[in-house]
C-alpha cells in the first residue's frame, strides 16, 4: 500500500511476523522468538510472550505469590472434614467438629442445620412387672467425615464404619449403610463419579472404594489378571471369599515418587480417579491416576516452579491441602485446583491425557484465597457463566464466616525488560532515507517502547552497523496514519492507547533494522500489535523548496526533519482524499458508512443487523432484488439476519430452496398436493411417525398401469373389479377417493361437478337424441347437438363451475396454443375452439390427453387450492431453547419476511426441532435407566404469557416424585 506521496511501509502482523524476530539468550546466541517459544519451558522461558486473544506481542506474565503475614496461621488439616453443593445452588458442610451437617440455602441466604451425626437411639425392652423408670440410652458418640452429592441427588457423608445417605428429592430421615466387620473402613474424601455412583478414599488404609449409582459396592477387575493368592477378601454377605481379581475397592501404591499420604479424591469425566497426595519425596503434592483401579500415572506439582519467579524459588514447596475440579467446555483439557496448605493460594493445572499418561500444565493465574478457614474447595453448580468467565474457576473457598468465590485476580507480574530485533527490512531503494515507525499498541504509564535503527545497503553490511537510538514515540491523538482504516485500535491517551510514531533521524541504506527493547514496572507490559516502517522520506525540502535551502548539509538536516513533521500531518488528510473511493466499497467502507451506501440502492438496513451481515447484505443487493418475493430470496434474506453462518456462496442464486436439512426452512403450501409435509422440512409435529413418499402412478405409466393399480385397489377392499374413470362410480366411491388420494396425490372433482350439471341440463331439456349422460369425447358431427353442447357451455353452468371449466380450458389452451394444431388434434380430436372443450370423465387413453388431464387435477388444481400461502420455519433445540431468544428470532422474522415477501401473500412463523431423532425406546425388566425427566435442562423454566404447557418445567427444583432406592451393599 503507498500513500499519496508513493511511500509504503514494512508490516510486521501477527504471530508469524512477530516469530521471525531475533533475541539474543543467555548463552549469547541468536534465535528466532519461534525457537525460543518452541523450545523454552518453565524456569527457561522466554521472557516476551505472544496474546493470541489481542494479537499483540508483550513481556511475559509471571505468576504472582501471595505470602503469608507473620501472624497468620495455616488451616488445620483436622477442621476439613468435607462440604459439597447440589445442583440447586445449596452448600453442605460438616461443622461442629463432625457433629452435625449445616447448609447454606440458595434461596434464602441463610444458614441451617441440616442434619446431625447422632445415632437413633437404640430399643430398649419394657421391663415386666409395674411401672419403673428406665435409663436414658447411651448413644455411642459419632463424626462425620467428608461429604459428597452425586449425580442422582443424595448427599452421602463418611461415618467410621459406613455412610449416611440423605435424598434431596424425597426428604426424609438419613439411610445407614453399615460396612462389614471384616472391612476397615475410615472414609477420608468422597467424590461423585459420572455414573452417578461415589468414590470413598480411605486415608488410614490407603485404599479407595467404588460404589455403583444405587451406592452398592461395585467389583473393580485389574487390567492385567493377577496370579492366584490364597487370601482373598469375604464377601459380606455369605462370608465365602470373593473371586480372584474381583475387589469393591483398590489400594493405593507407594514407589520412589511417594503416595503415603493421600489427602484428596476426585473422578475425572471418564471415570478415572485422580488421588491427590499431600507431597511426595520432593516435598511437592504428589498426583496419581488410577484407571479401573490401576495406577497409570503419577506426577508432582514441582512443575508449578515453571511459573515462580526467580526471586521466589528459593524455599518454595506446594503442599496439597485440598483439590477440586474447576467447571470446563466439554473440548478443553480438565482443570485440577490445589489448595496449598499455608492457606493464602491455589494453584491450577490443566490435566494433559495422552503419552506420557498424564501431564500436569500449570496456568498463568493469580489465584489468592482470603482468610481461608479450611473447610476445603467446593465446586459449584456447573453454569454456562462459569464456563463463559476466564477469570471464575467455578470452585468455593470457605472463610471466615462465609463462602466465597475462588477468581482469578487480575494482579499479573510481568518480567521487568525484554529486547528483541526485527528481521532485515527491505525498501527496495538503494541509498533509502527511512521515514517514520509507528506502532499500534498500548504502552501504559510507568511503560516504555526503546527503538534503535541501523541501516545498509546490503545484508552482509548491515551485520556490521551498530545500533543508532531513536526519539521515543508520541502517541498519536487522531488514530492511526492508514485513511479509512477498519477495525482500528482505539485511541485512549490516559491510558496510552493508540498508533505510536516516531520520525527516523538517520536510517539510511535499503535494509532496515529494528532493536526493540520494552520495559515495564513488573505490574504492567507495553503490547506492540501492528508495526509499520514507512519508506521512503517525502521530503517537502527537495520537492518544494529552491536548491538554495539545502546548501548547507546540516540546516537542510535539520529543515528536512522540521518538515516532515507537516508532510505528516498533510498527507494523512491527502491519504483519505486519495483513499475516498474506499467509502463505496462495500469491503472497505467503515461501519458507520454502511448504513449511507445502503441508502444508494434504496435499502433501509434494520439496526439489529450486525456489520459484517449489512456487508453481504449491499453487496448482493442486485441478486436479492432480482429474487425479491421468491422463496430463495426470503430464505436467504431471513438466514442473513438470524443465522449464524452465512456464506458468500449461498448468494449464487437460483439454488435449491429446499434442498439442505439444516437452517431456516420456507413451506410453500401448494407444494404439499402430492407429498407429506414432513418430506418438505416441516417437522413439527412431536410424535415420531414413519414417513413415505410411496411410489405413486406416473402418466408415463400410462392408463394400463392405472387400471391396474385401481383393480388391485378394489380387490384388496373386496369389491368387485369395475375400470377407473376420473368421475366416482355409483357404489364404492369412498374406495375410490382413496385410491386417486393415495396414487394421484388428488381427488379429481371437475369432471363429476361438470358431469352432475350436464345431466341436470339434459334433464331440463328433455334428453335431445343422440346425447348421452356422460360428457361428449369428441365433437359431436350433429348440428342440433353442437348447439345443445354450446348453449350448456354458455349458460348452463354456475359461475363457480364456469371459471373452473375455463381454467381447465386456459391450461390446455396453454399447451397448444391453437385448436387446430396437430396435437392438440391427435389428442382431443376436432373441437372447434378451446372454450368448448370438457374436461374428460373417461380415462384418456392416448398419452398426450392422459398426461394433460393428469398435470390438471393433480398439480394445477392442488396448487390453486393453496396458492400464495407458506410457513417459515426457524431451527431449534426443543425443549433446550430459550424461550425468550426463540421469541425474539420469530419477532425478527416476521419483520424481514413481511418487508420481503410478496404483497396477496400470507405466512406464519413457527420453529421446528433440529434434533435428529430415530425411532422410540422400549423398557424392559432389566433396562438401567438414568436420570430422565430429573434433568434440570431438560425443559426450560415456564415463564407465564410466553411459555408452553409441557414444553417447560414449572420451577427449577420441582421434580416429579420417585419411590426411594433400596440402597444396600
Amino acid at each position: 500500500m503507498k500513500d499519496a506521496n508513493g511511500s509504503h511501509f514494512e508490516l510486521l502482523l501477527g504471530r508469524a511476523d512477530w516469530e521471525r524476530c531475533t533475541h539474543v539468550d543467555d548463552a549469547g546466541v541468536d534465535k528466532t522468538l519461534a525457537e525460543s517459544w518452541s523450545t523454552a519451558s518453565g524456569r527457561d522461558k522466554l521472557p516476551l510472550a505472544f496474546d493470541a486473544d489481542s494479537a499483540s506481542l508483550s513481556l511475559a506474565a509471571r505468576i504472582s505469590r501471595f505470602k503469608a503475614a507473620p501472624s497468620d496461621t495455616p488451616p488445620d488439616p483436622a477442621r476439613r472434614l468435607g462440604a459439597t453443593m447440589d445442583i440447586f445452588g445449596n452448600l453442605y458442610w460438616v461443622a461442629d467438629g463432625g457433629a452435625r451437617i449445616d447448609v447454606l440455602s440458595s434461596g434464602s441466604r441463610t444458614v441451617s442445620l441440616y442434619a446431625t451425626a447422632d445415632a437413633p437411639p437404640p430399643s430398649v425392652p419394657t421391663p415386666k412387672g409395674g411401672f419403673a423408670p428406665l435409663a436414658p440410652p447411651v448413644l455411642p458418640k459419632r463424626q462425620l467425615h467428608a461429604l459428597a452429592v452425586t449425580s442422582e441427588h443424595y448427599l452421602v457423608a463418611g461415618l467410621r464404619g459406613g455412610l449416611q445417605v440423605f435424598d434431596l428429592i424425597a426428604g426424609g430421615p438419613a439411610l445407614e449403610l453399615t460396612w462389614p466387620a471384616v472391612w476397615p473402613f475410615a472414609p477420608h474424601g468422597l467424590a461423585p463419579r459420572p455414573c452417578g455412583g461415589l468414590a470413598v478414599l480411605d486415608r488410614r488404609q490407603r485404599r479407595v472404594w467404588m460404589l455403583d449409582r444405587r451406592l452398592g459396592m461395585q467389583a473393580m477387575f485389574p487390567v492385567e489378571p493377577e496370579a492366584p493368592s490364597a487370601f482373598a477378601p469375604l464377601d459380606a454377605a455369605t462370608g465365602a471369599p470373593l473371586a480372584t481379581g474381583a475387589s469393591p475397592w483398590f489400594d493405593l501404591e507407594i514407589d520412589e515418587l511417594g503416595g503415603a499420604d493421600p489427602v484428596a479424591i476426585q473422578v475425572l469425566a471418564d471415570d478415572a480417579v485422580l488421588v491427590m497426595d499431600a507431597a511426595g519425596v520432593d516435598g511437592f503434592a504428589l498426583i496419581t491416576l488410577y484407571m479401573s483401579g490401576v495406577m497409570v500415572a503419577r506426577v508432582s506439582a514441582a512443575v508449578v516452579l515453571d511459573l515462580i519467579d526467580a526471586d521466589d524459588r528459593p524455599g518454595f514447596v506446594l503442599r496439597g491441602f485440598d483439590c477440586a475440579l474447576s467447571p470446563r467446555p466439554e473440548d478443553q483439557p480438565q482443570r485440577l485446583v490445589i489448595a496449598a496448605q499455608d492457606g493464602n493460594q491455589c494453584y491450577a493445572f490443566d490435566l494433559l491425557r495422552g503419552s506420557p499418561a498424564l501431564t500436569l500444565d500449570p496456568i498463568d493465574s493469580f489465584l489468592p484465597m482470603r482468610r481461608f478457614n479450611g473447610l476445603g474447595l467446593v465446586r459449584r453448580a456447573a453454569t454456562a457463566a462459569d464456563i463463559a468467565v476466564p477469570q471464575d474457576t467455578g470452585l468455593m473457598y470457605g472463610s471466615t464466616g462465609a463462602w466465597l468465590p475462588l477468581v482469578s485476580q487480575s494482579r499479573p507480574r510481568y518480567v521487568s525488560s525484554a529486547t528483541f530485533s526485527t528481521p532485515p527490512l527491505d525498501s527496495d531503494l538503494p541509498d533509502c532515507t527511512w521515514h517514520r515507525l509507528v506502532f499500534d499498541g498500548c504502552v501504559p504509564s510507568g511503560c516504555s517502547v526503546l527503538v534503535e535503527t541501523r541501516a545498509a545497503d546490503t545484508i552482509a553490511a548491515l551485520a556490521d552497523q551498530r545500533y543508532l537510538p531513536e526519539p521515543a514515540p508520541m502517541l498519536r491523538p487522531v488514530g492511526p496514519e492508514l485513511p479509512w482504516l477498519r477495525g482500528g485500535i482505539t485511541t485512549d491517551l490516559a491510558a496510552g492507547r493508540g498508533s505510536w510514531e516516531l520520525l527516523f533521524q538517520r536510517a539510511q541504506g535499503r535494509y532496515l533494522q529494528l532493536r526493540l527493547t520494552l520495559a515495564g514496572q513488573e505490574l504492567g507490559t507495553p503490547r506492540l500489535g501492528c508495526l509499520r516502517a514507512w519508506s521512503p522520506r517525502f521530503s517537502y525540502l527537495r520537492e518544494y523548496l529552491p536548491a538554495l535551502f539545502r546548501e548547507d548539509e546540516s540546516s537542510a538536516d535539520f529543515l528536512g526533519r522540521f518538515l516532515a513533521n507537516f508532510e505528516g500531518m498533510f498527507t494523512a488528510l491527502e491519504d483519505r482524499i486519495v483513499a475516498a473511493t474506499a467509502l463505496f466499497d462495500v469491503r472497505t467502507a467503515p461501519d458507520s458508512m454502511l448504513d449511507w451506501l445502503a441508502s444508494w440502492l434504496g435499502l433501509v438496513l434494520d439496526p439489529a443487523v450486525s456489520a459484517s451481515r449489512k456487508r453481504l447484505l449491499i453487496h448482493f443487493a442486485v441478486q436479492l432484488f432480482a429474487y425479491r418475493g421468491t422463496t430463495q430470496g426470503l430464505r436467504l434474506a431471513t438466514e442473513l439476519v438470524l443465522s449464524e453462518c452465512v456464506k458468500p456462496e449461498d448468494f449464487a442464486l437460483p439454488v435449491g430452496s429446499q434442498d439442505q436439512p439444516y437452517g431456516i426452512r420456507i413451506i410453500e403450501r401448494f407444494l404439499t398436493r402430492r407429498l407429506p409435509i414432513a418430506l418438505l422440512g416441516e417437522t413439527v409435529i412431536d410424535a415420531p411417525h414413519w414417513v413415505d413418499a410411496g411410489a405413486r402412478w406416473r402418466p408415463a405409466d400410462g392408463a394400463e398401469g392405472l387400471q391396474q393399480r385401481y383393480a388391485a385397489a378394489l380387490l384388496k377392499a373386496g369389491v368387485s373389479a369395475t375400470s377407473f374413470r376420473p368421475v366416482p362410480p355409483t357404489t364404492s366411491a369412498d374406495t375410490w377417493s382413496s385410491f386417486c388420494a393415495t396414487e394421484l396425490g388428488a381427488v379429481p372433482q371437475l369432471a363429476s361437478a361438470l358431469r352432475d350439471a350436464w345431466q341436470t341440463r339434459l334433464t331440463s331439456l328433455g334428453t335431445p337424441a343422440g346425447l348421452g349422460t356422460d360428457l361428449p369425447p369428441v365433437w359431436p358431427s350433429d348440428l342440433g347437438q353442437q348447439a345443445v353442447w354450446q348453449g350448456f357451455v354458455a349458460h348452463g353452468l354456475a359461475p363457480e363451475l364456469k371459471r373452473w371449466l375455463a381454467r381447465w380450458q386456459s391450461f390446455i389452451a396453454r399447451r397448444y396454443q391453437r385448436a387446430d394444431s396437430a396435437g392438440f388434434v391427435a389428442a382431443w380430436g376436432n373441437w372447434p375452439s378451446f372454450d368448448l372443450l370438457p374436461a374428460p370423465d373417461q380415462l384418456p387413453l392416448n398419452t398426450a390427453a392422459l398426461t394433460d388431464w393428469a398435470l390438471f387435477e393433480t398439480r394445477l388444481e392442488a396448487m390453486a387450492l393453496n396458492a400464495h400461502r407458506f410457513s417459515v420455519l426457524l431451527p431449534s433445540s426443543g425443549p433446550l431453547a430459550d424461550a425468550a431468544a426463540l421469541a425474539r428470532q420469530v419477532d425478527f422474522a416476521q419483520r424481514v419476511v413481511n418487508l420481503e415477501k410478496p404483497a396477496h401473500t400470507a405466512f406464519d412463523v413457527r420453529s421446528y426441532w433440529a434434533m435428529f431423532r430415530i425411532g422410540q425406546a422400549r423398557a424392559g425388566l432389566d433396562t438401567l435407566l438414568g436420570i430422565g425427566s430429573r434433568a434440570p435442562d431438560l425443559a426450560p423454566q415456564l415463564i407465564i404469557g410466553s411459555g408452553h404447557v409441557g414444553a417447560s418445567r414449572v420451577a427449577f427444583g420441582q421434580q416429579p416424585p420417585r419411590d426411594r432406592l433400596l440402597l444396600s451393599c
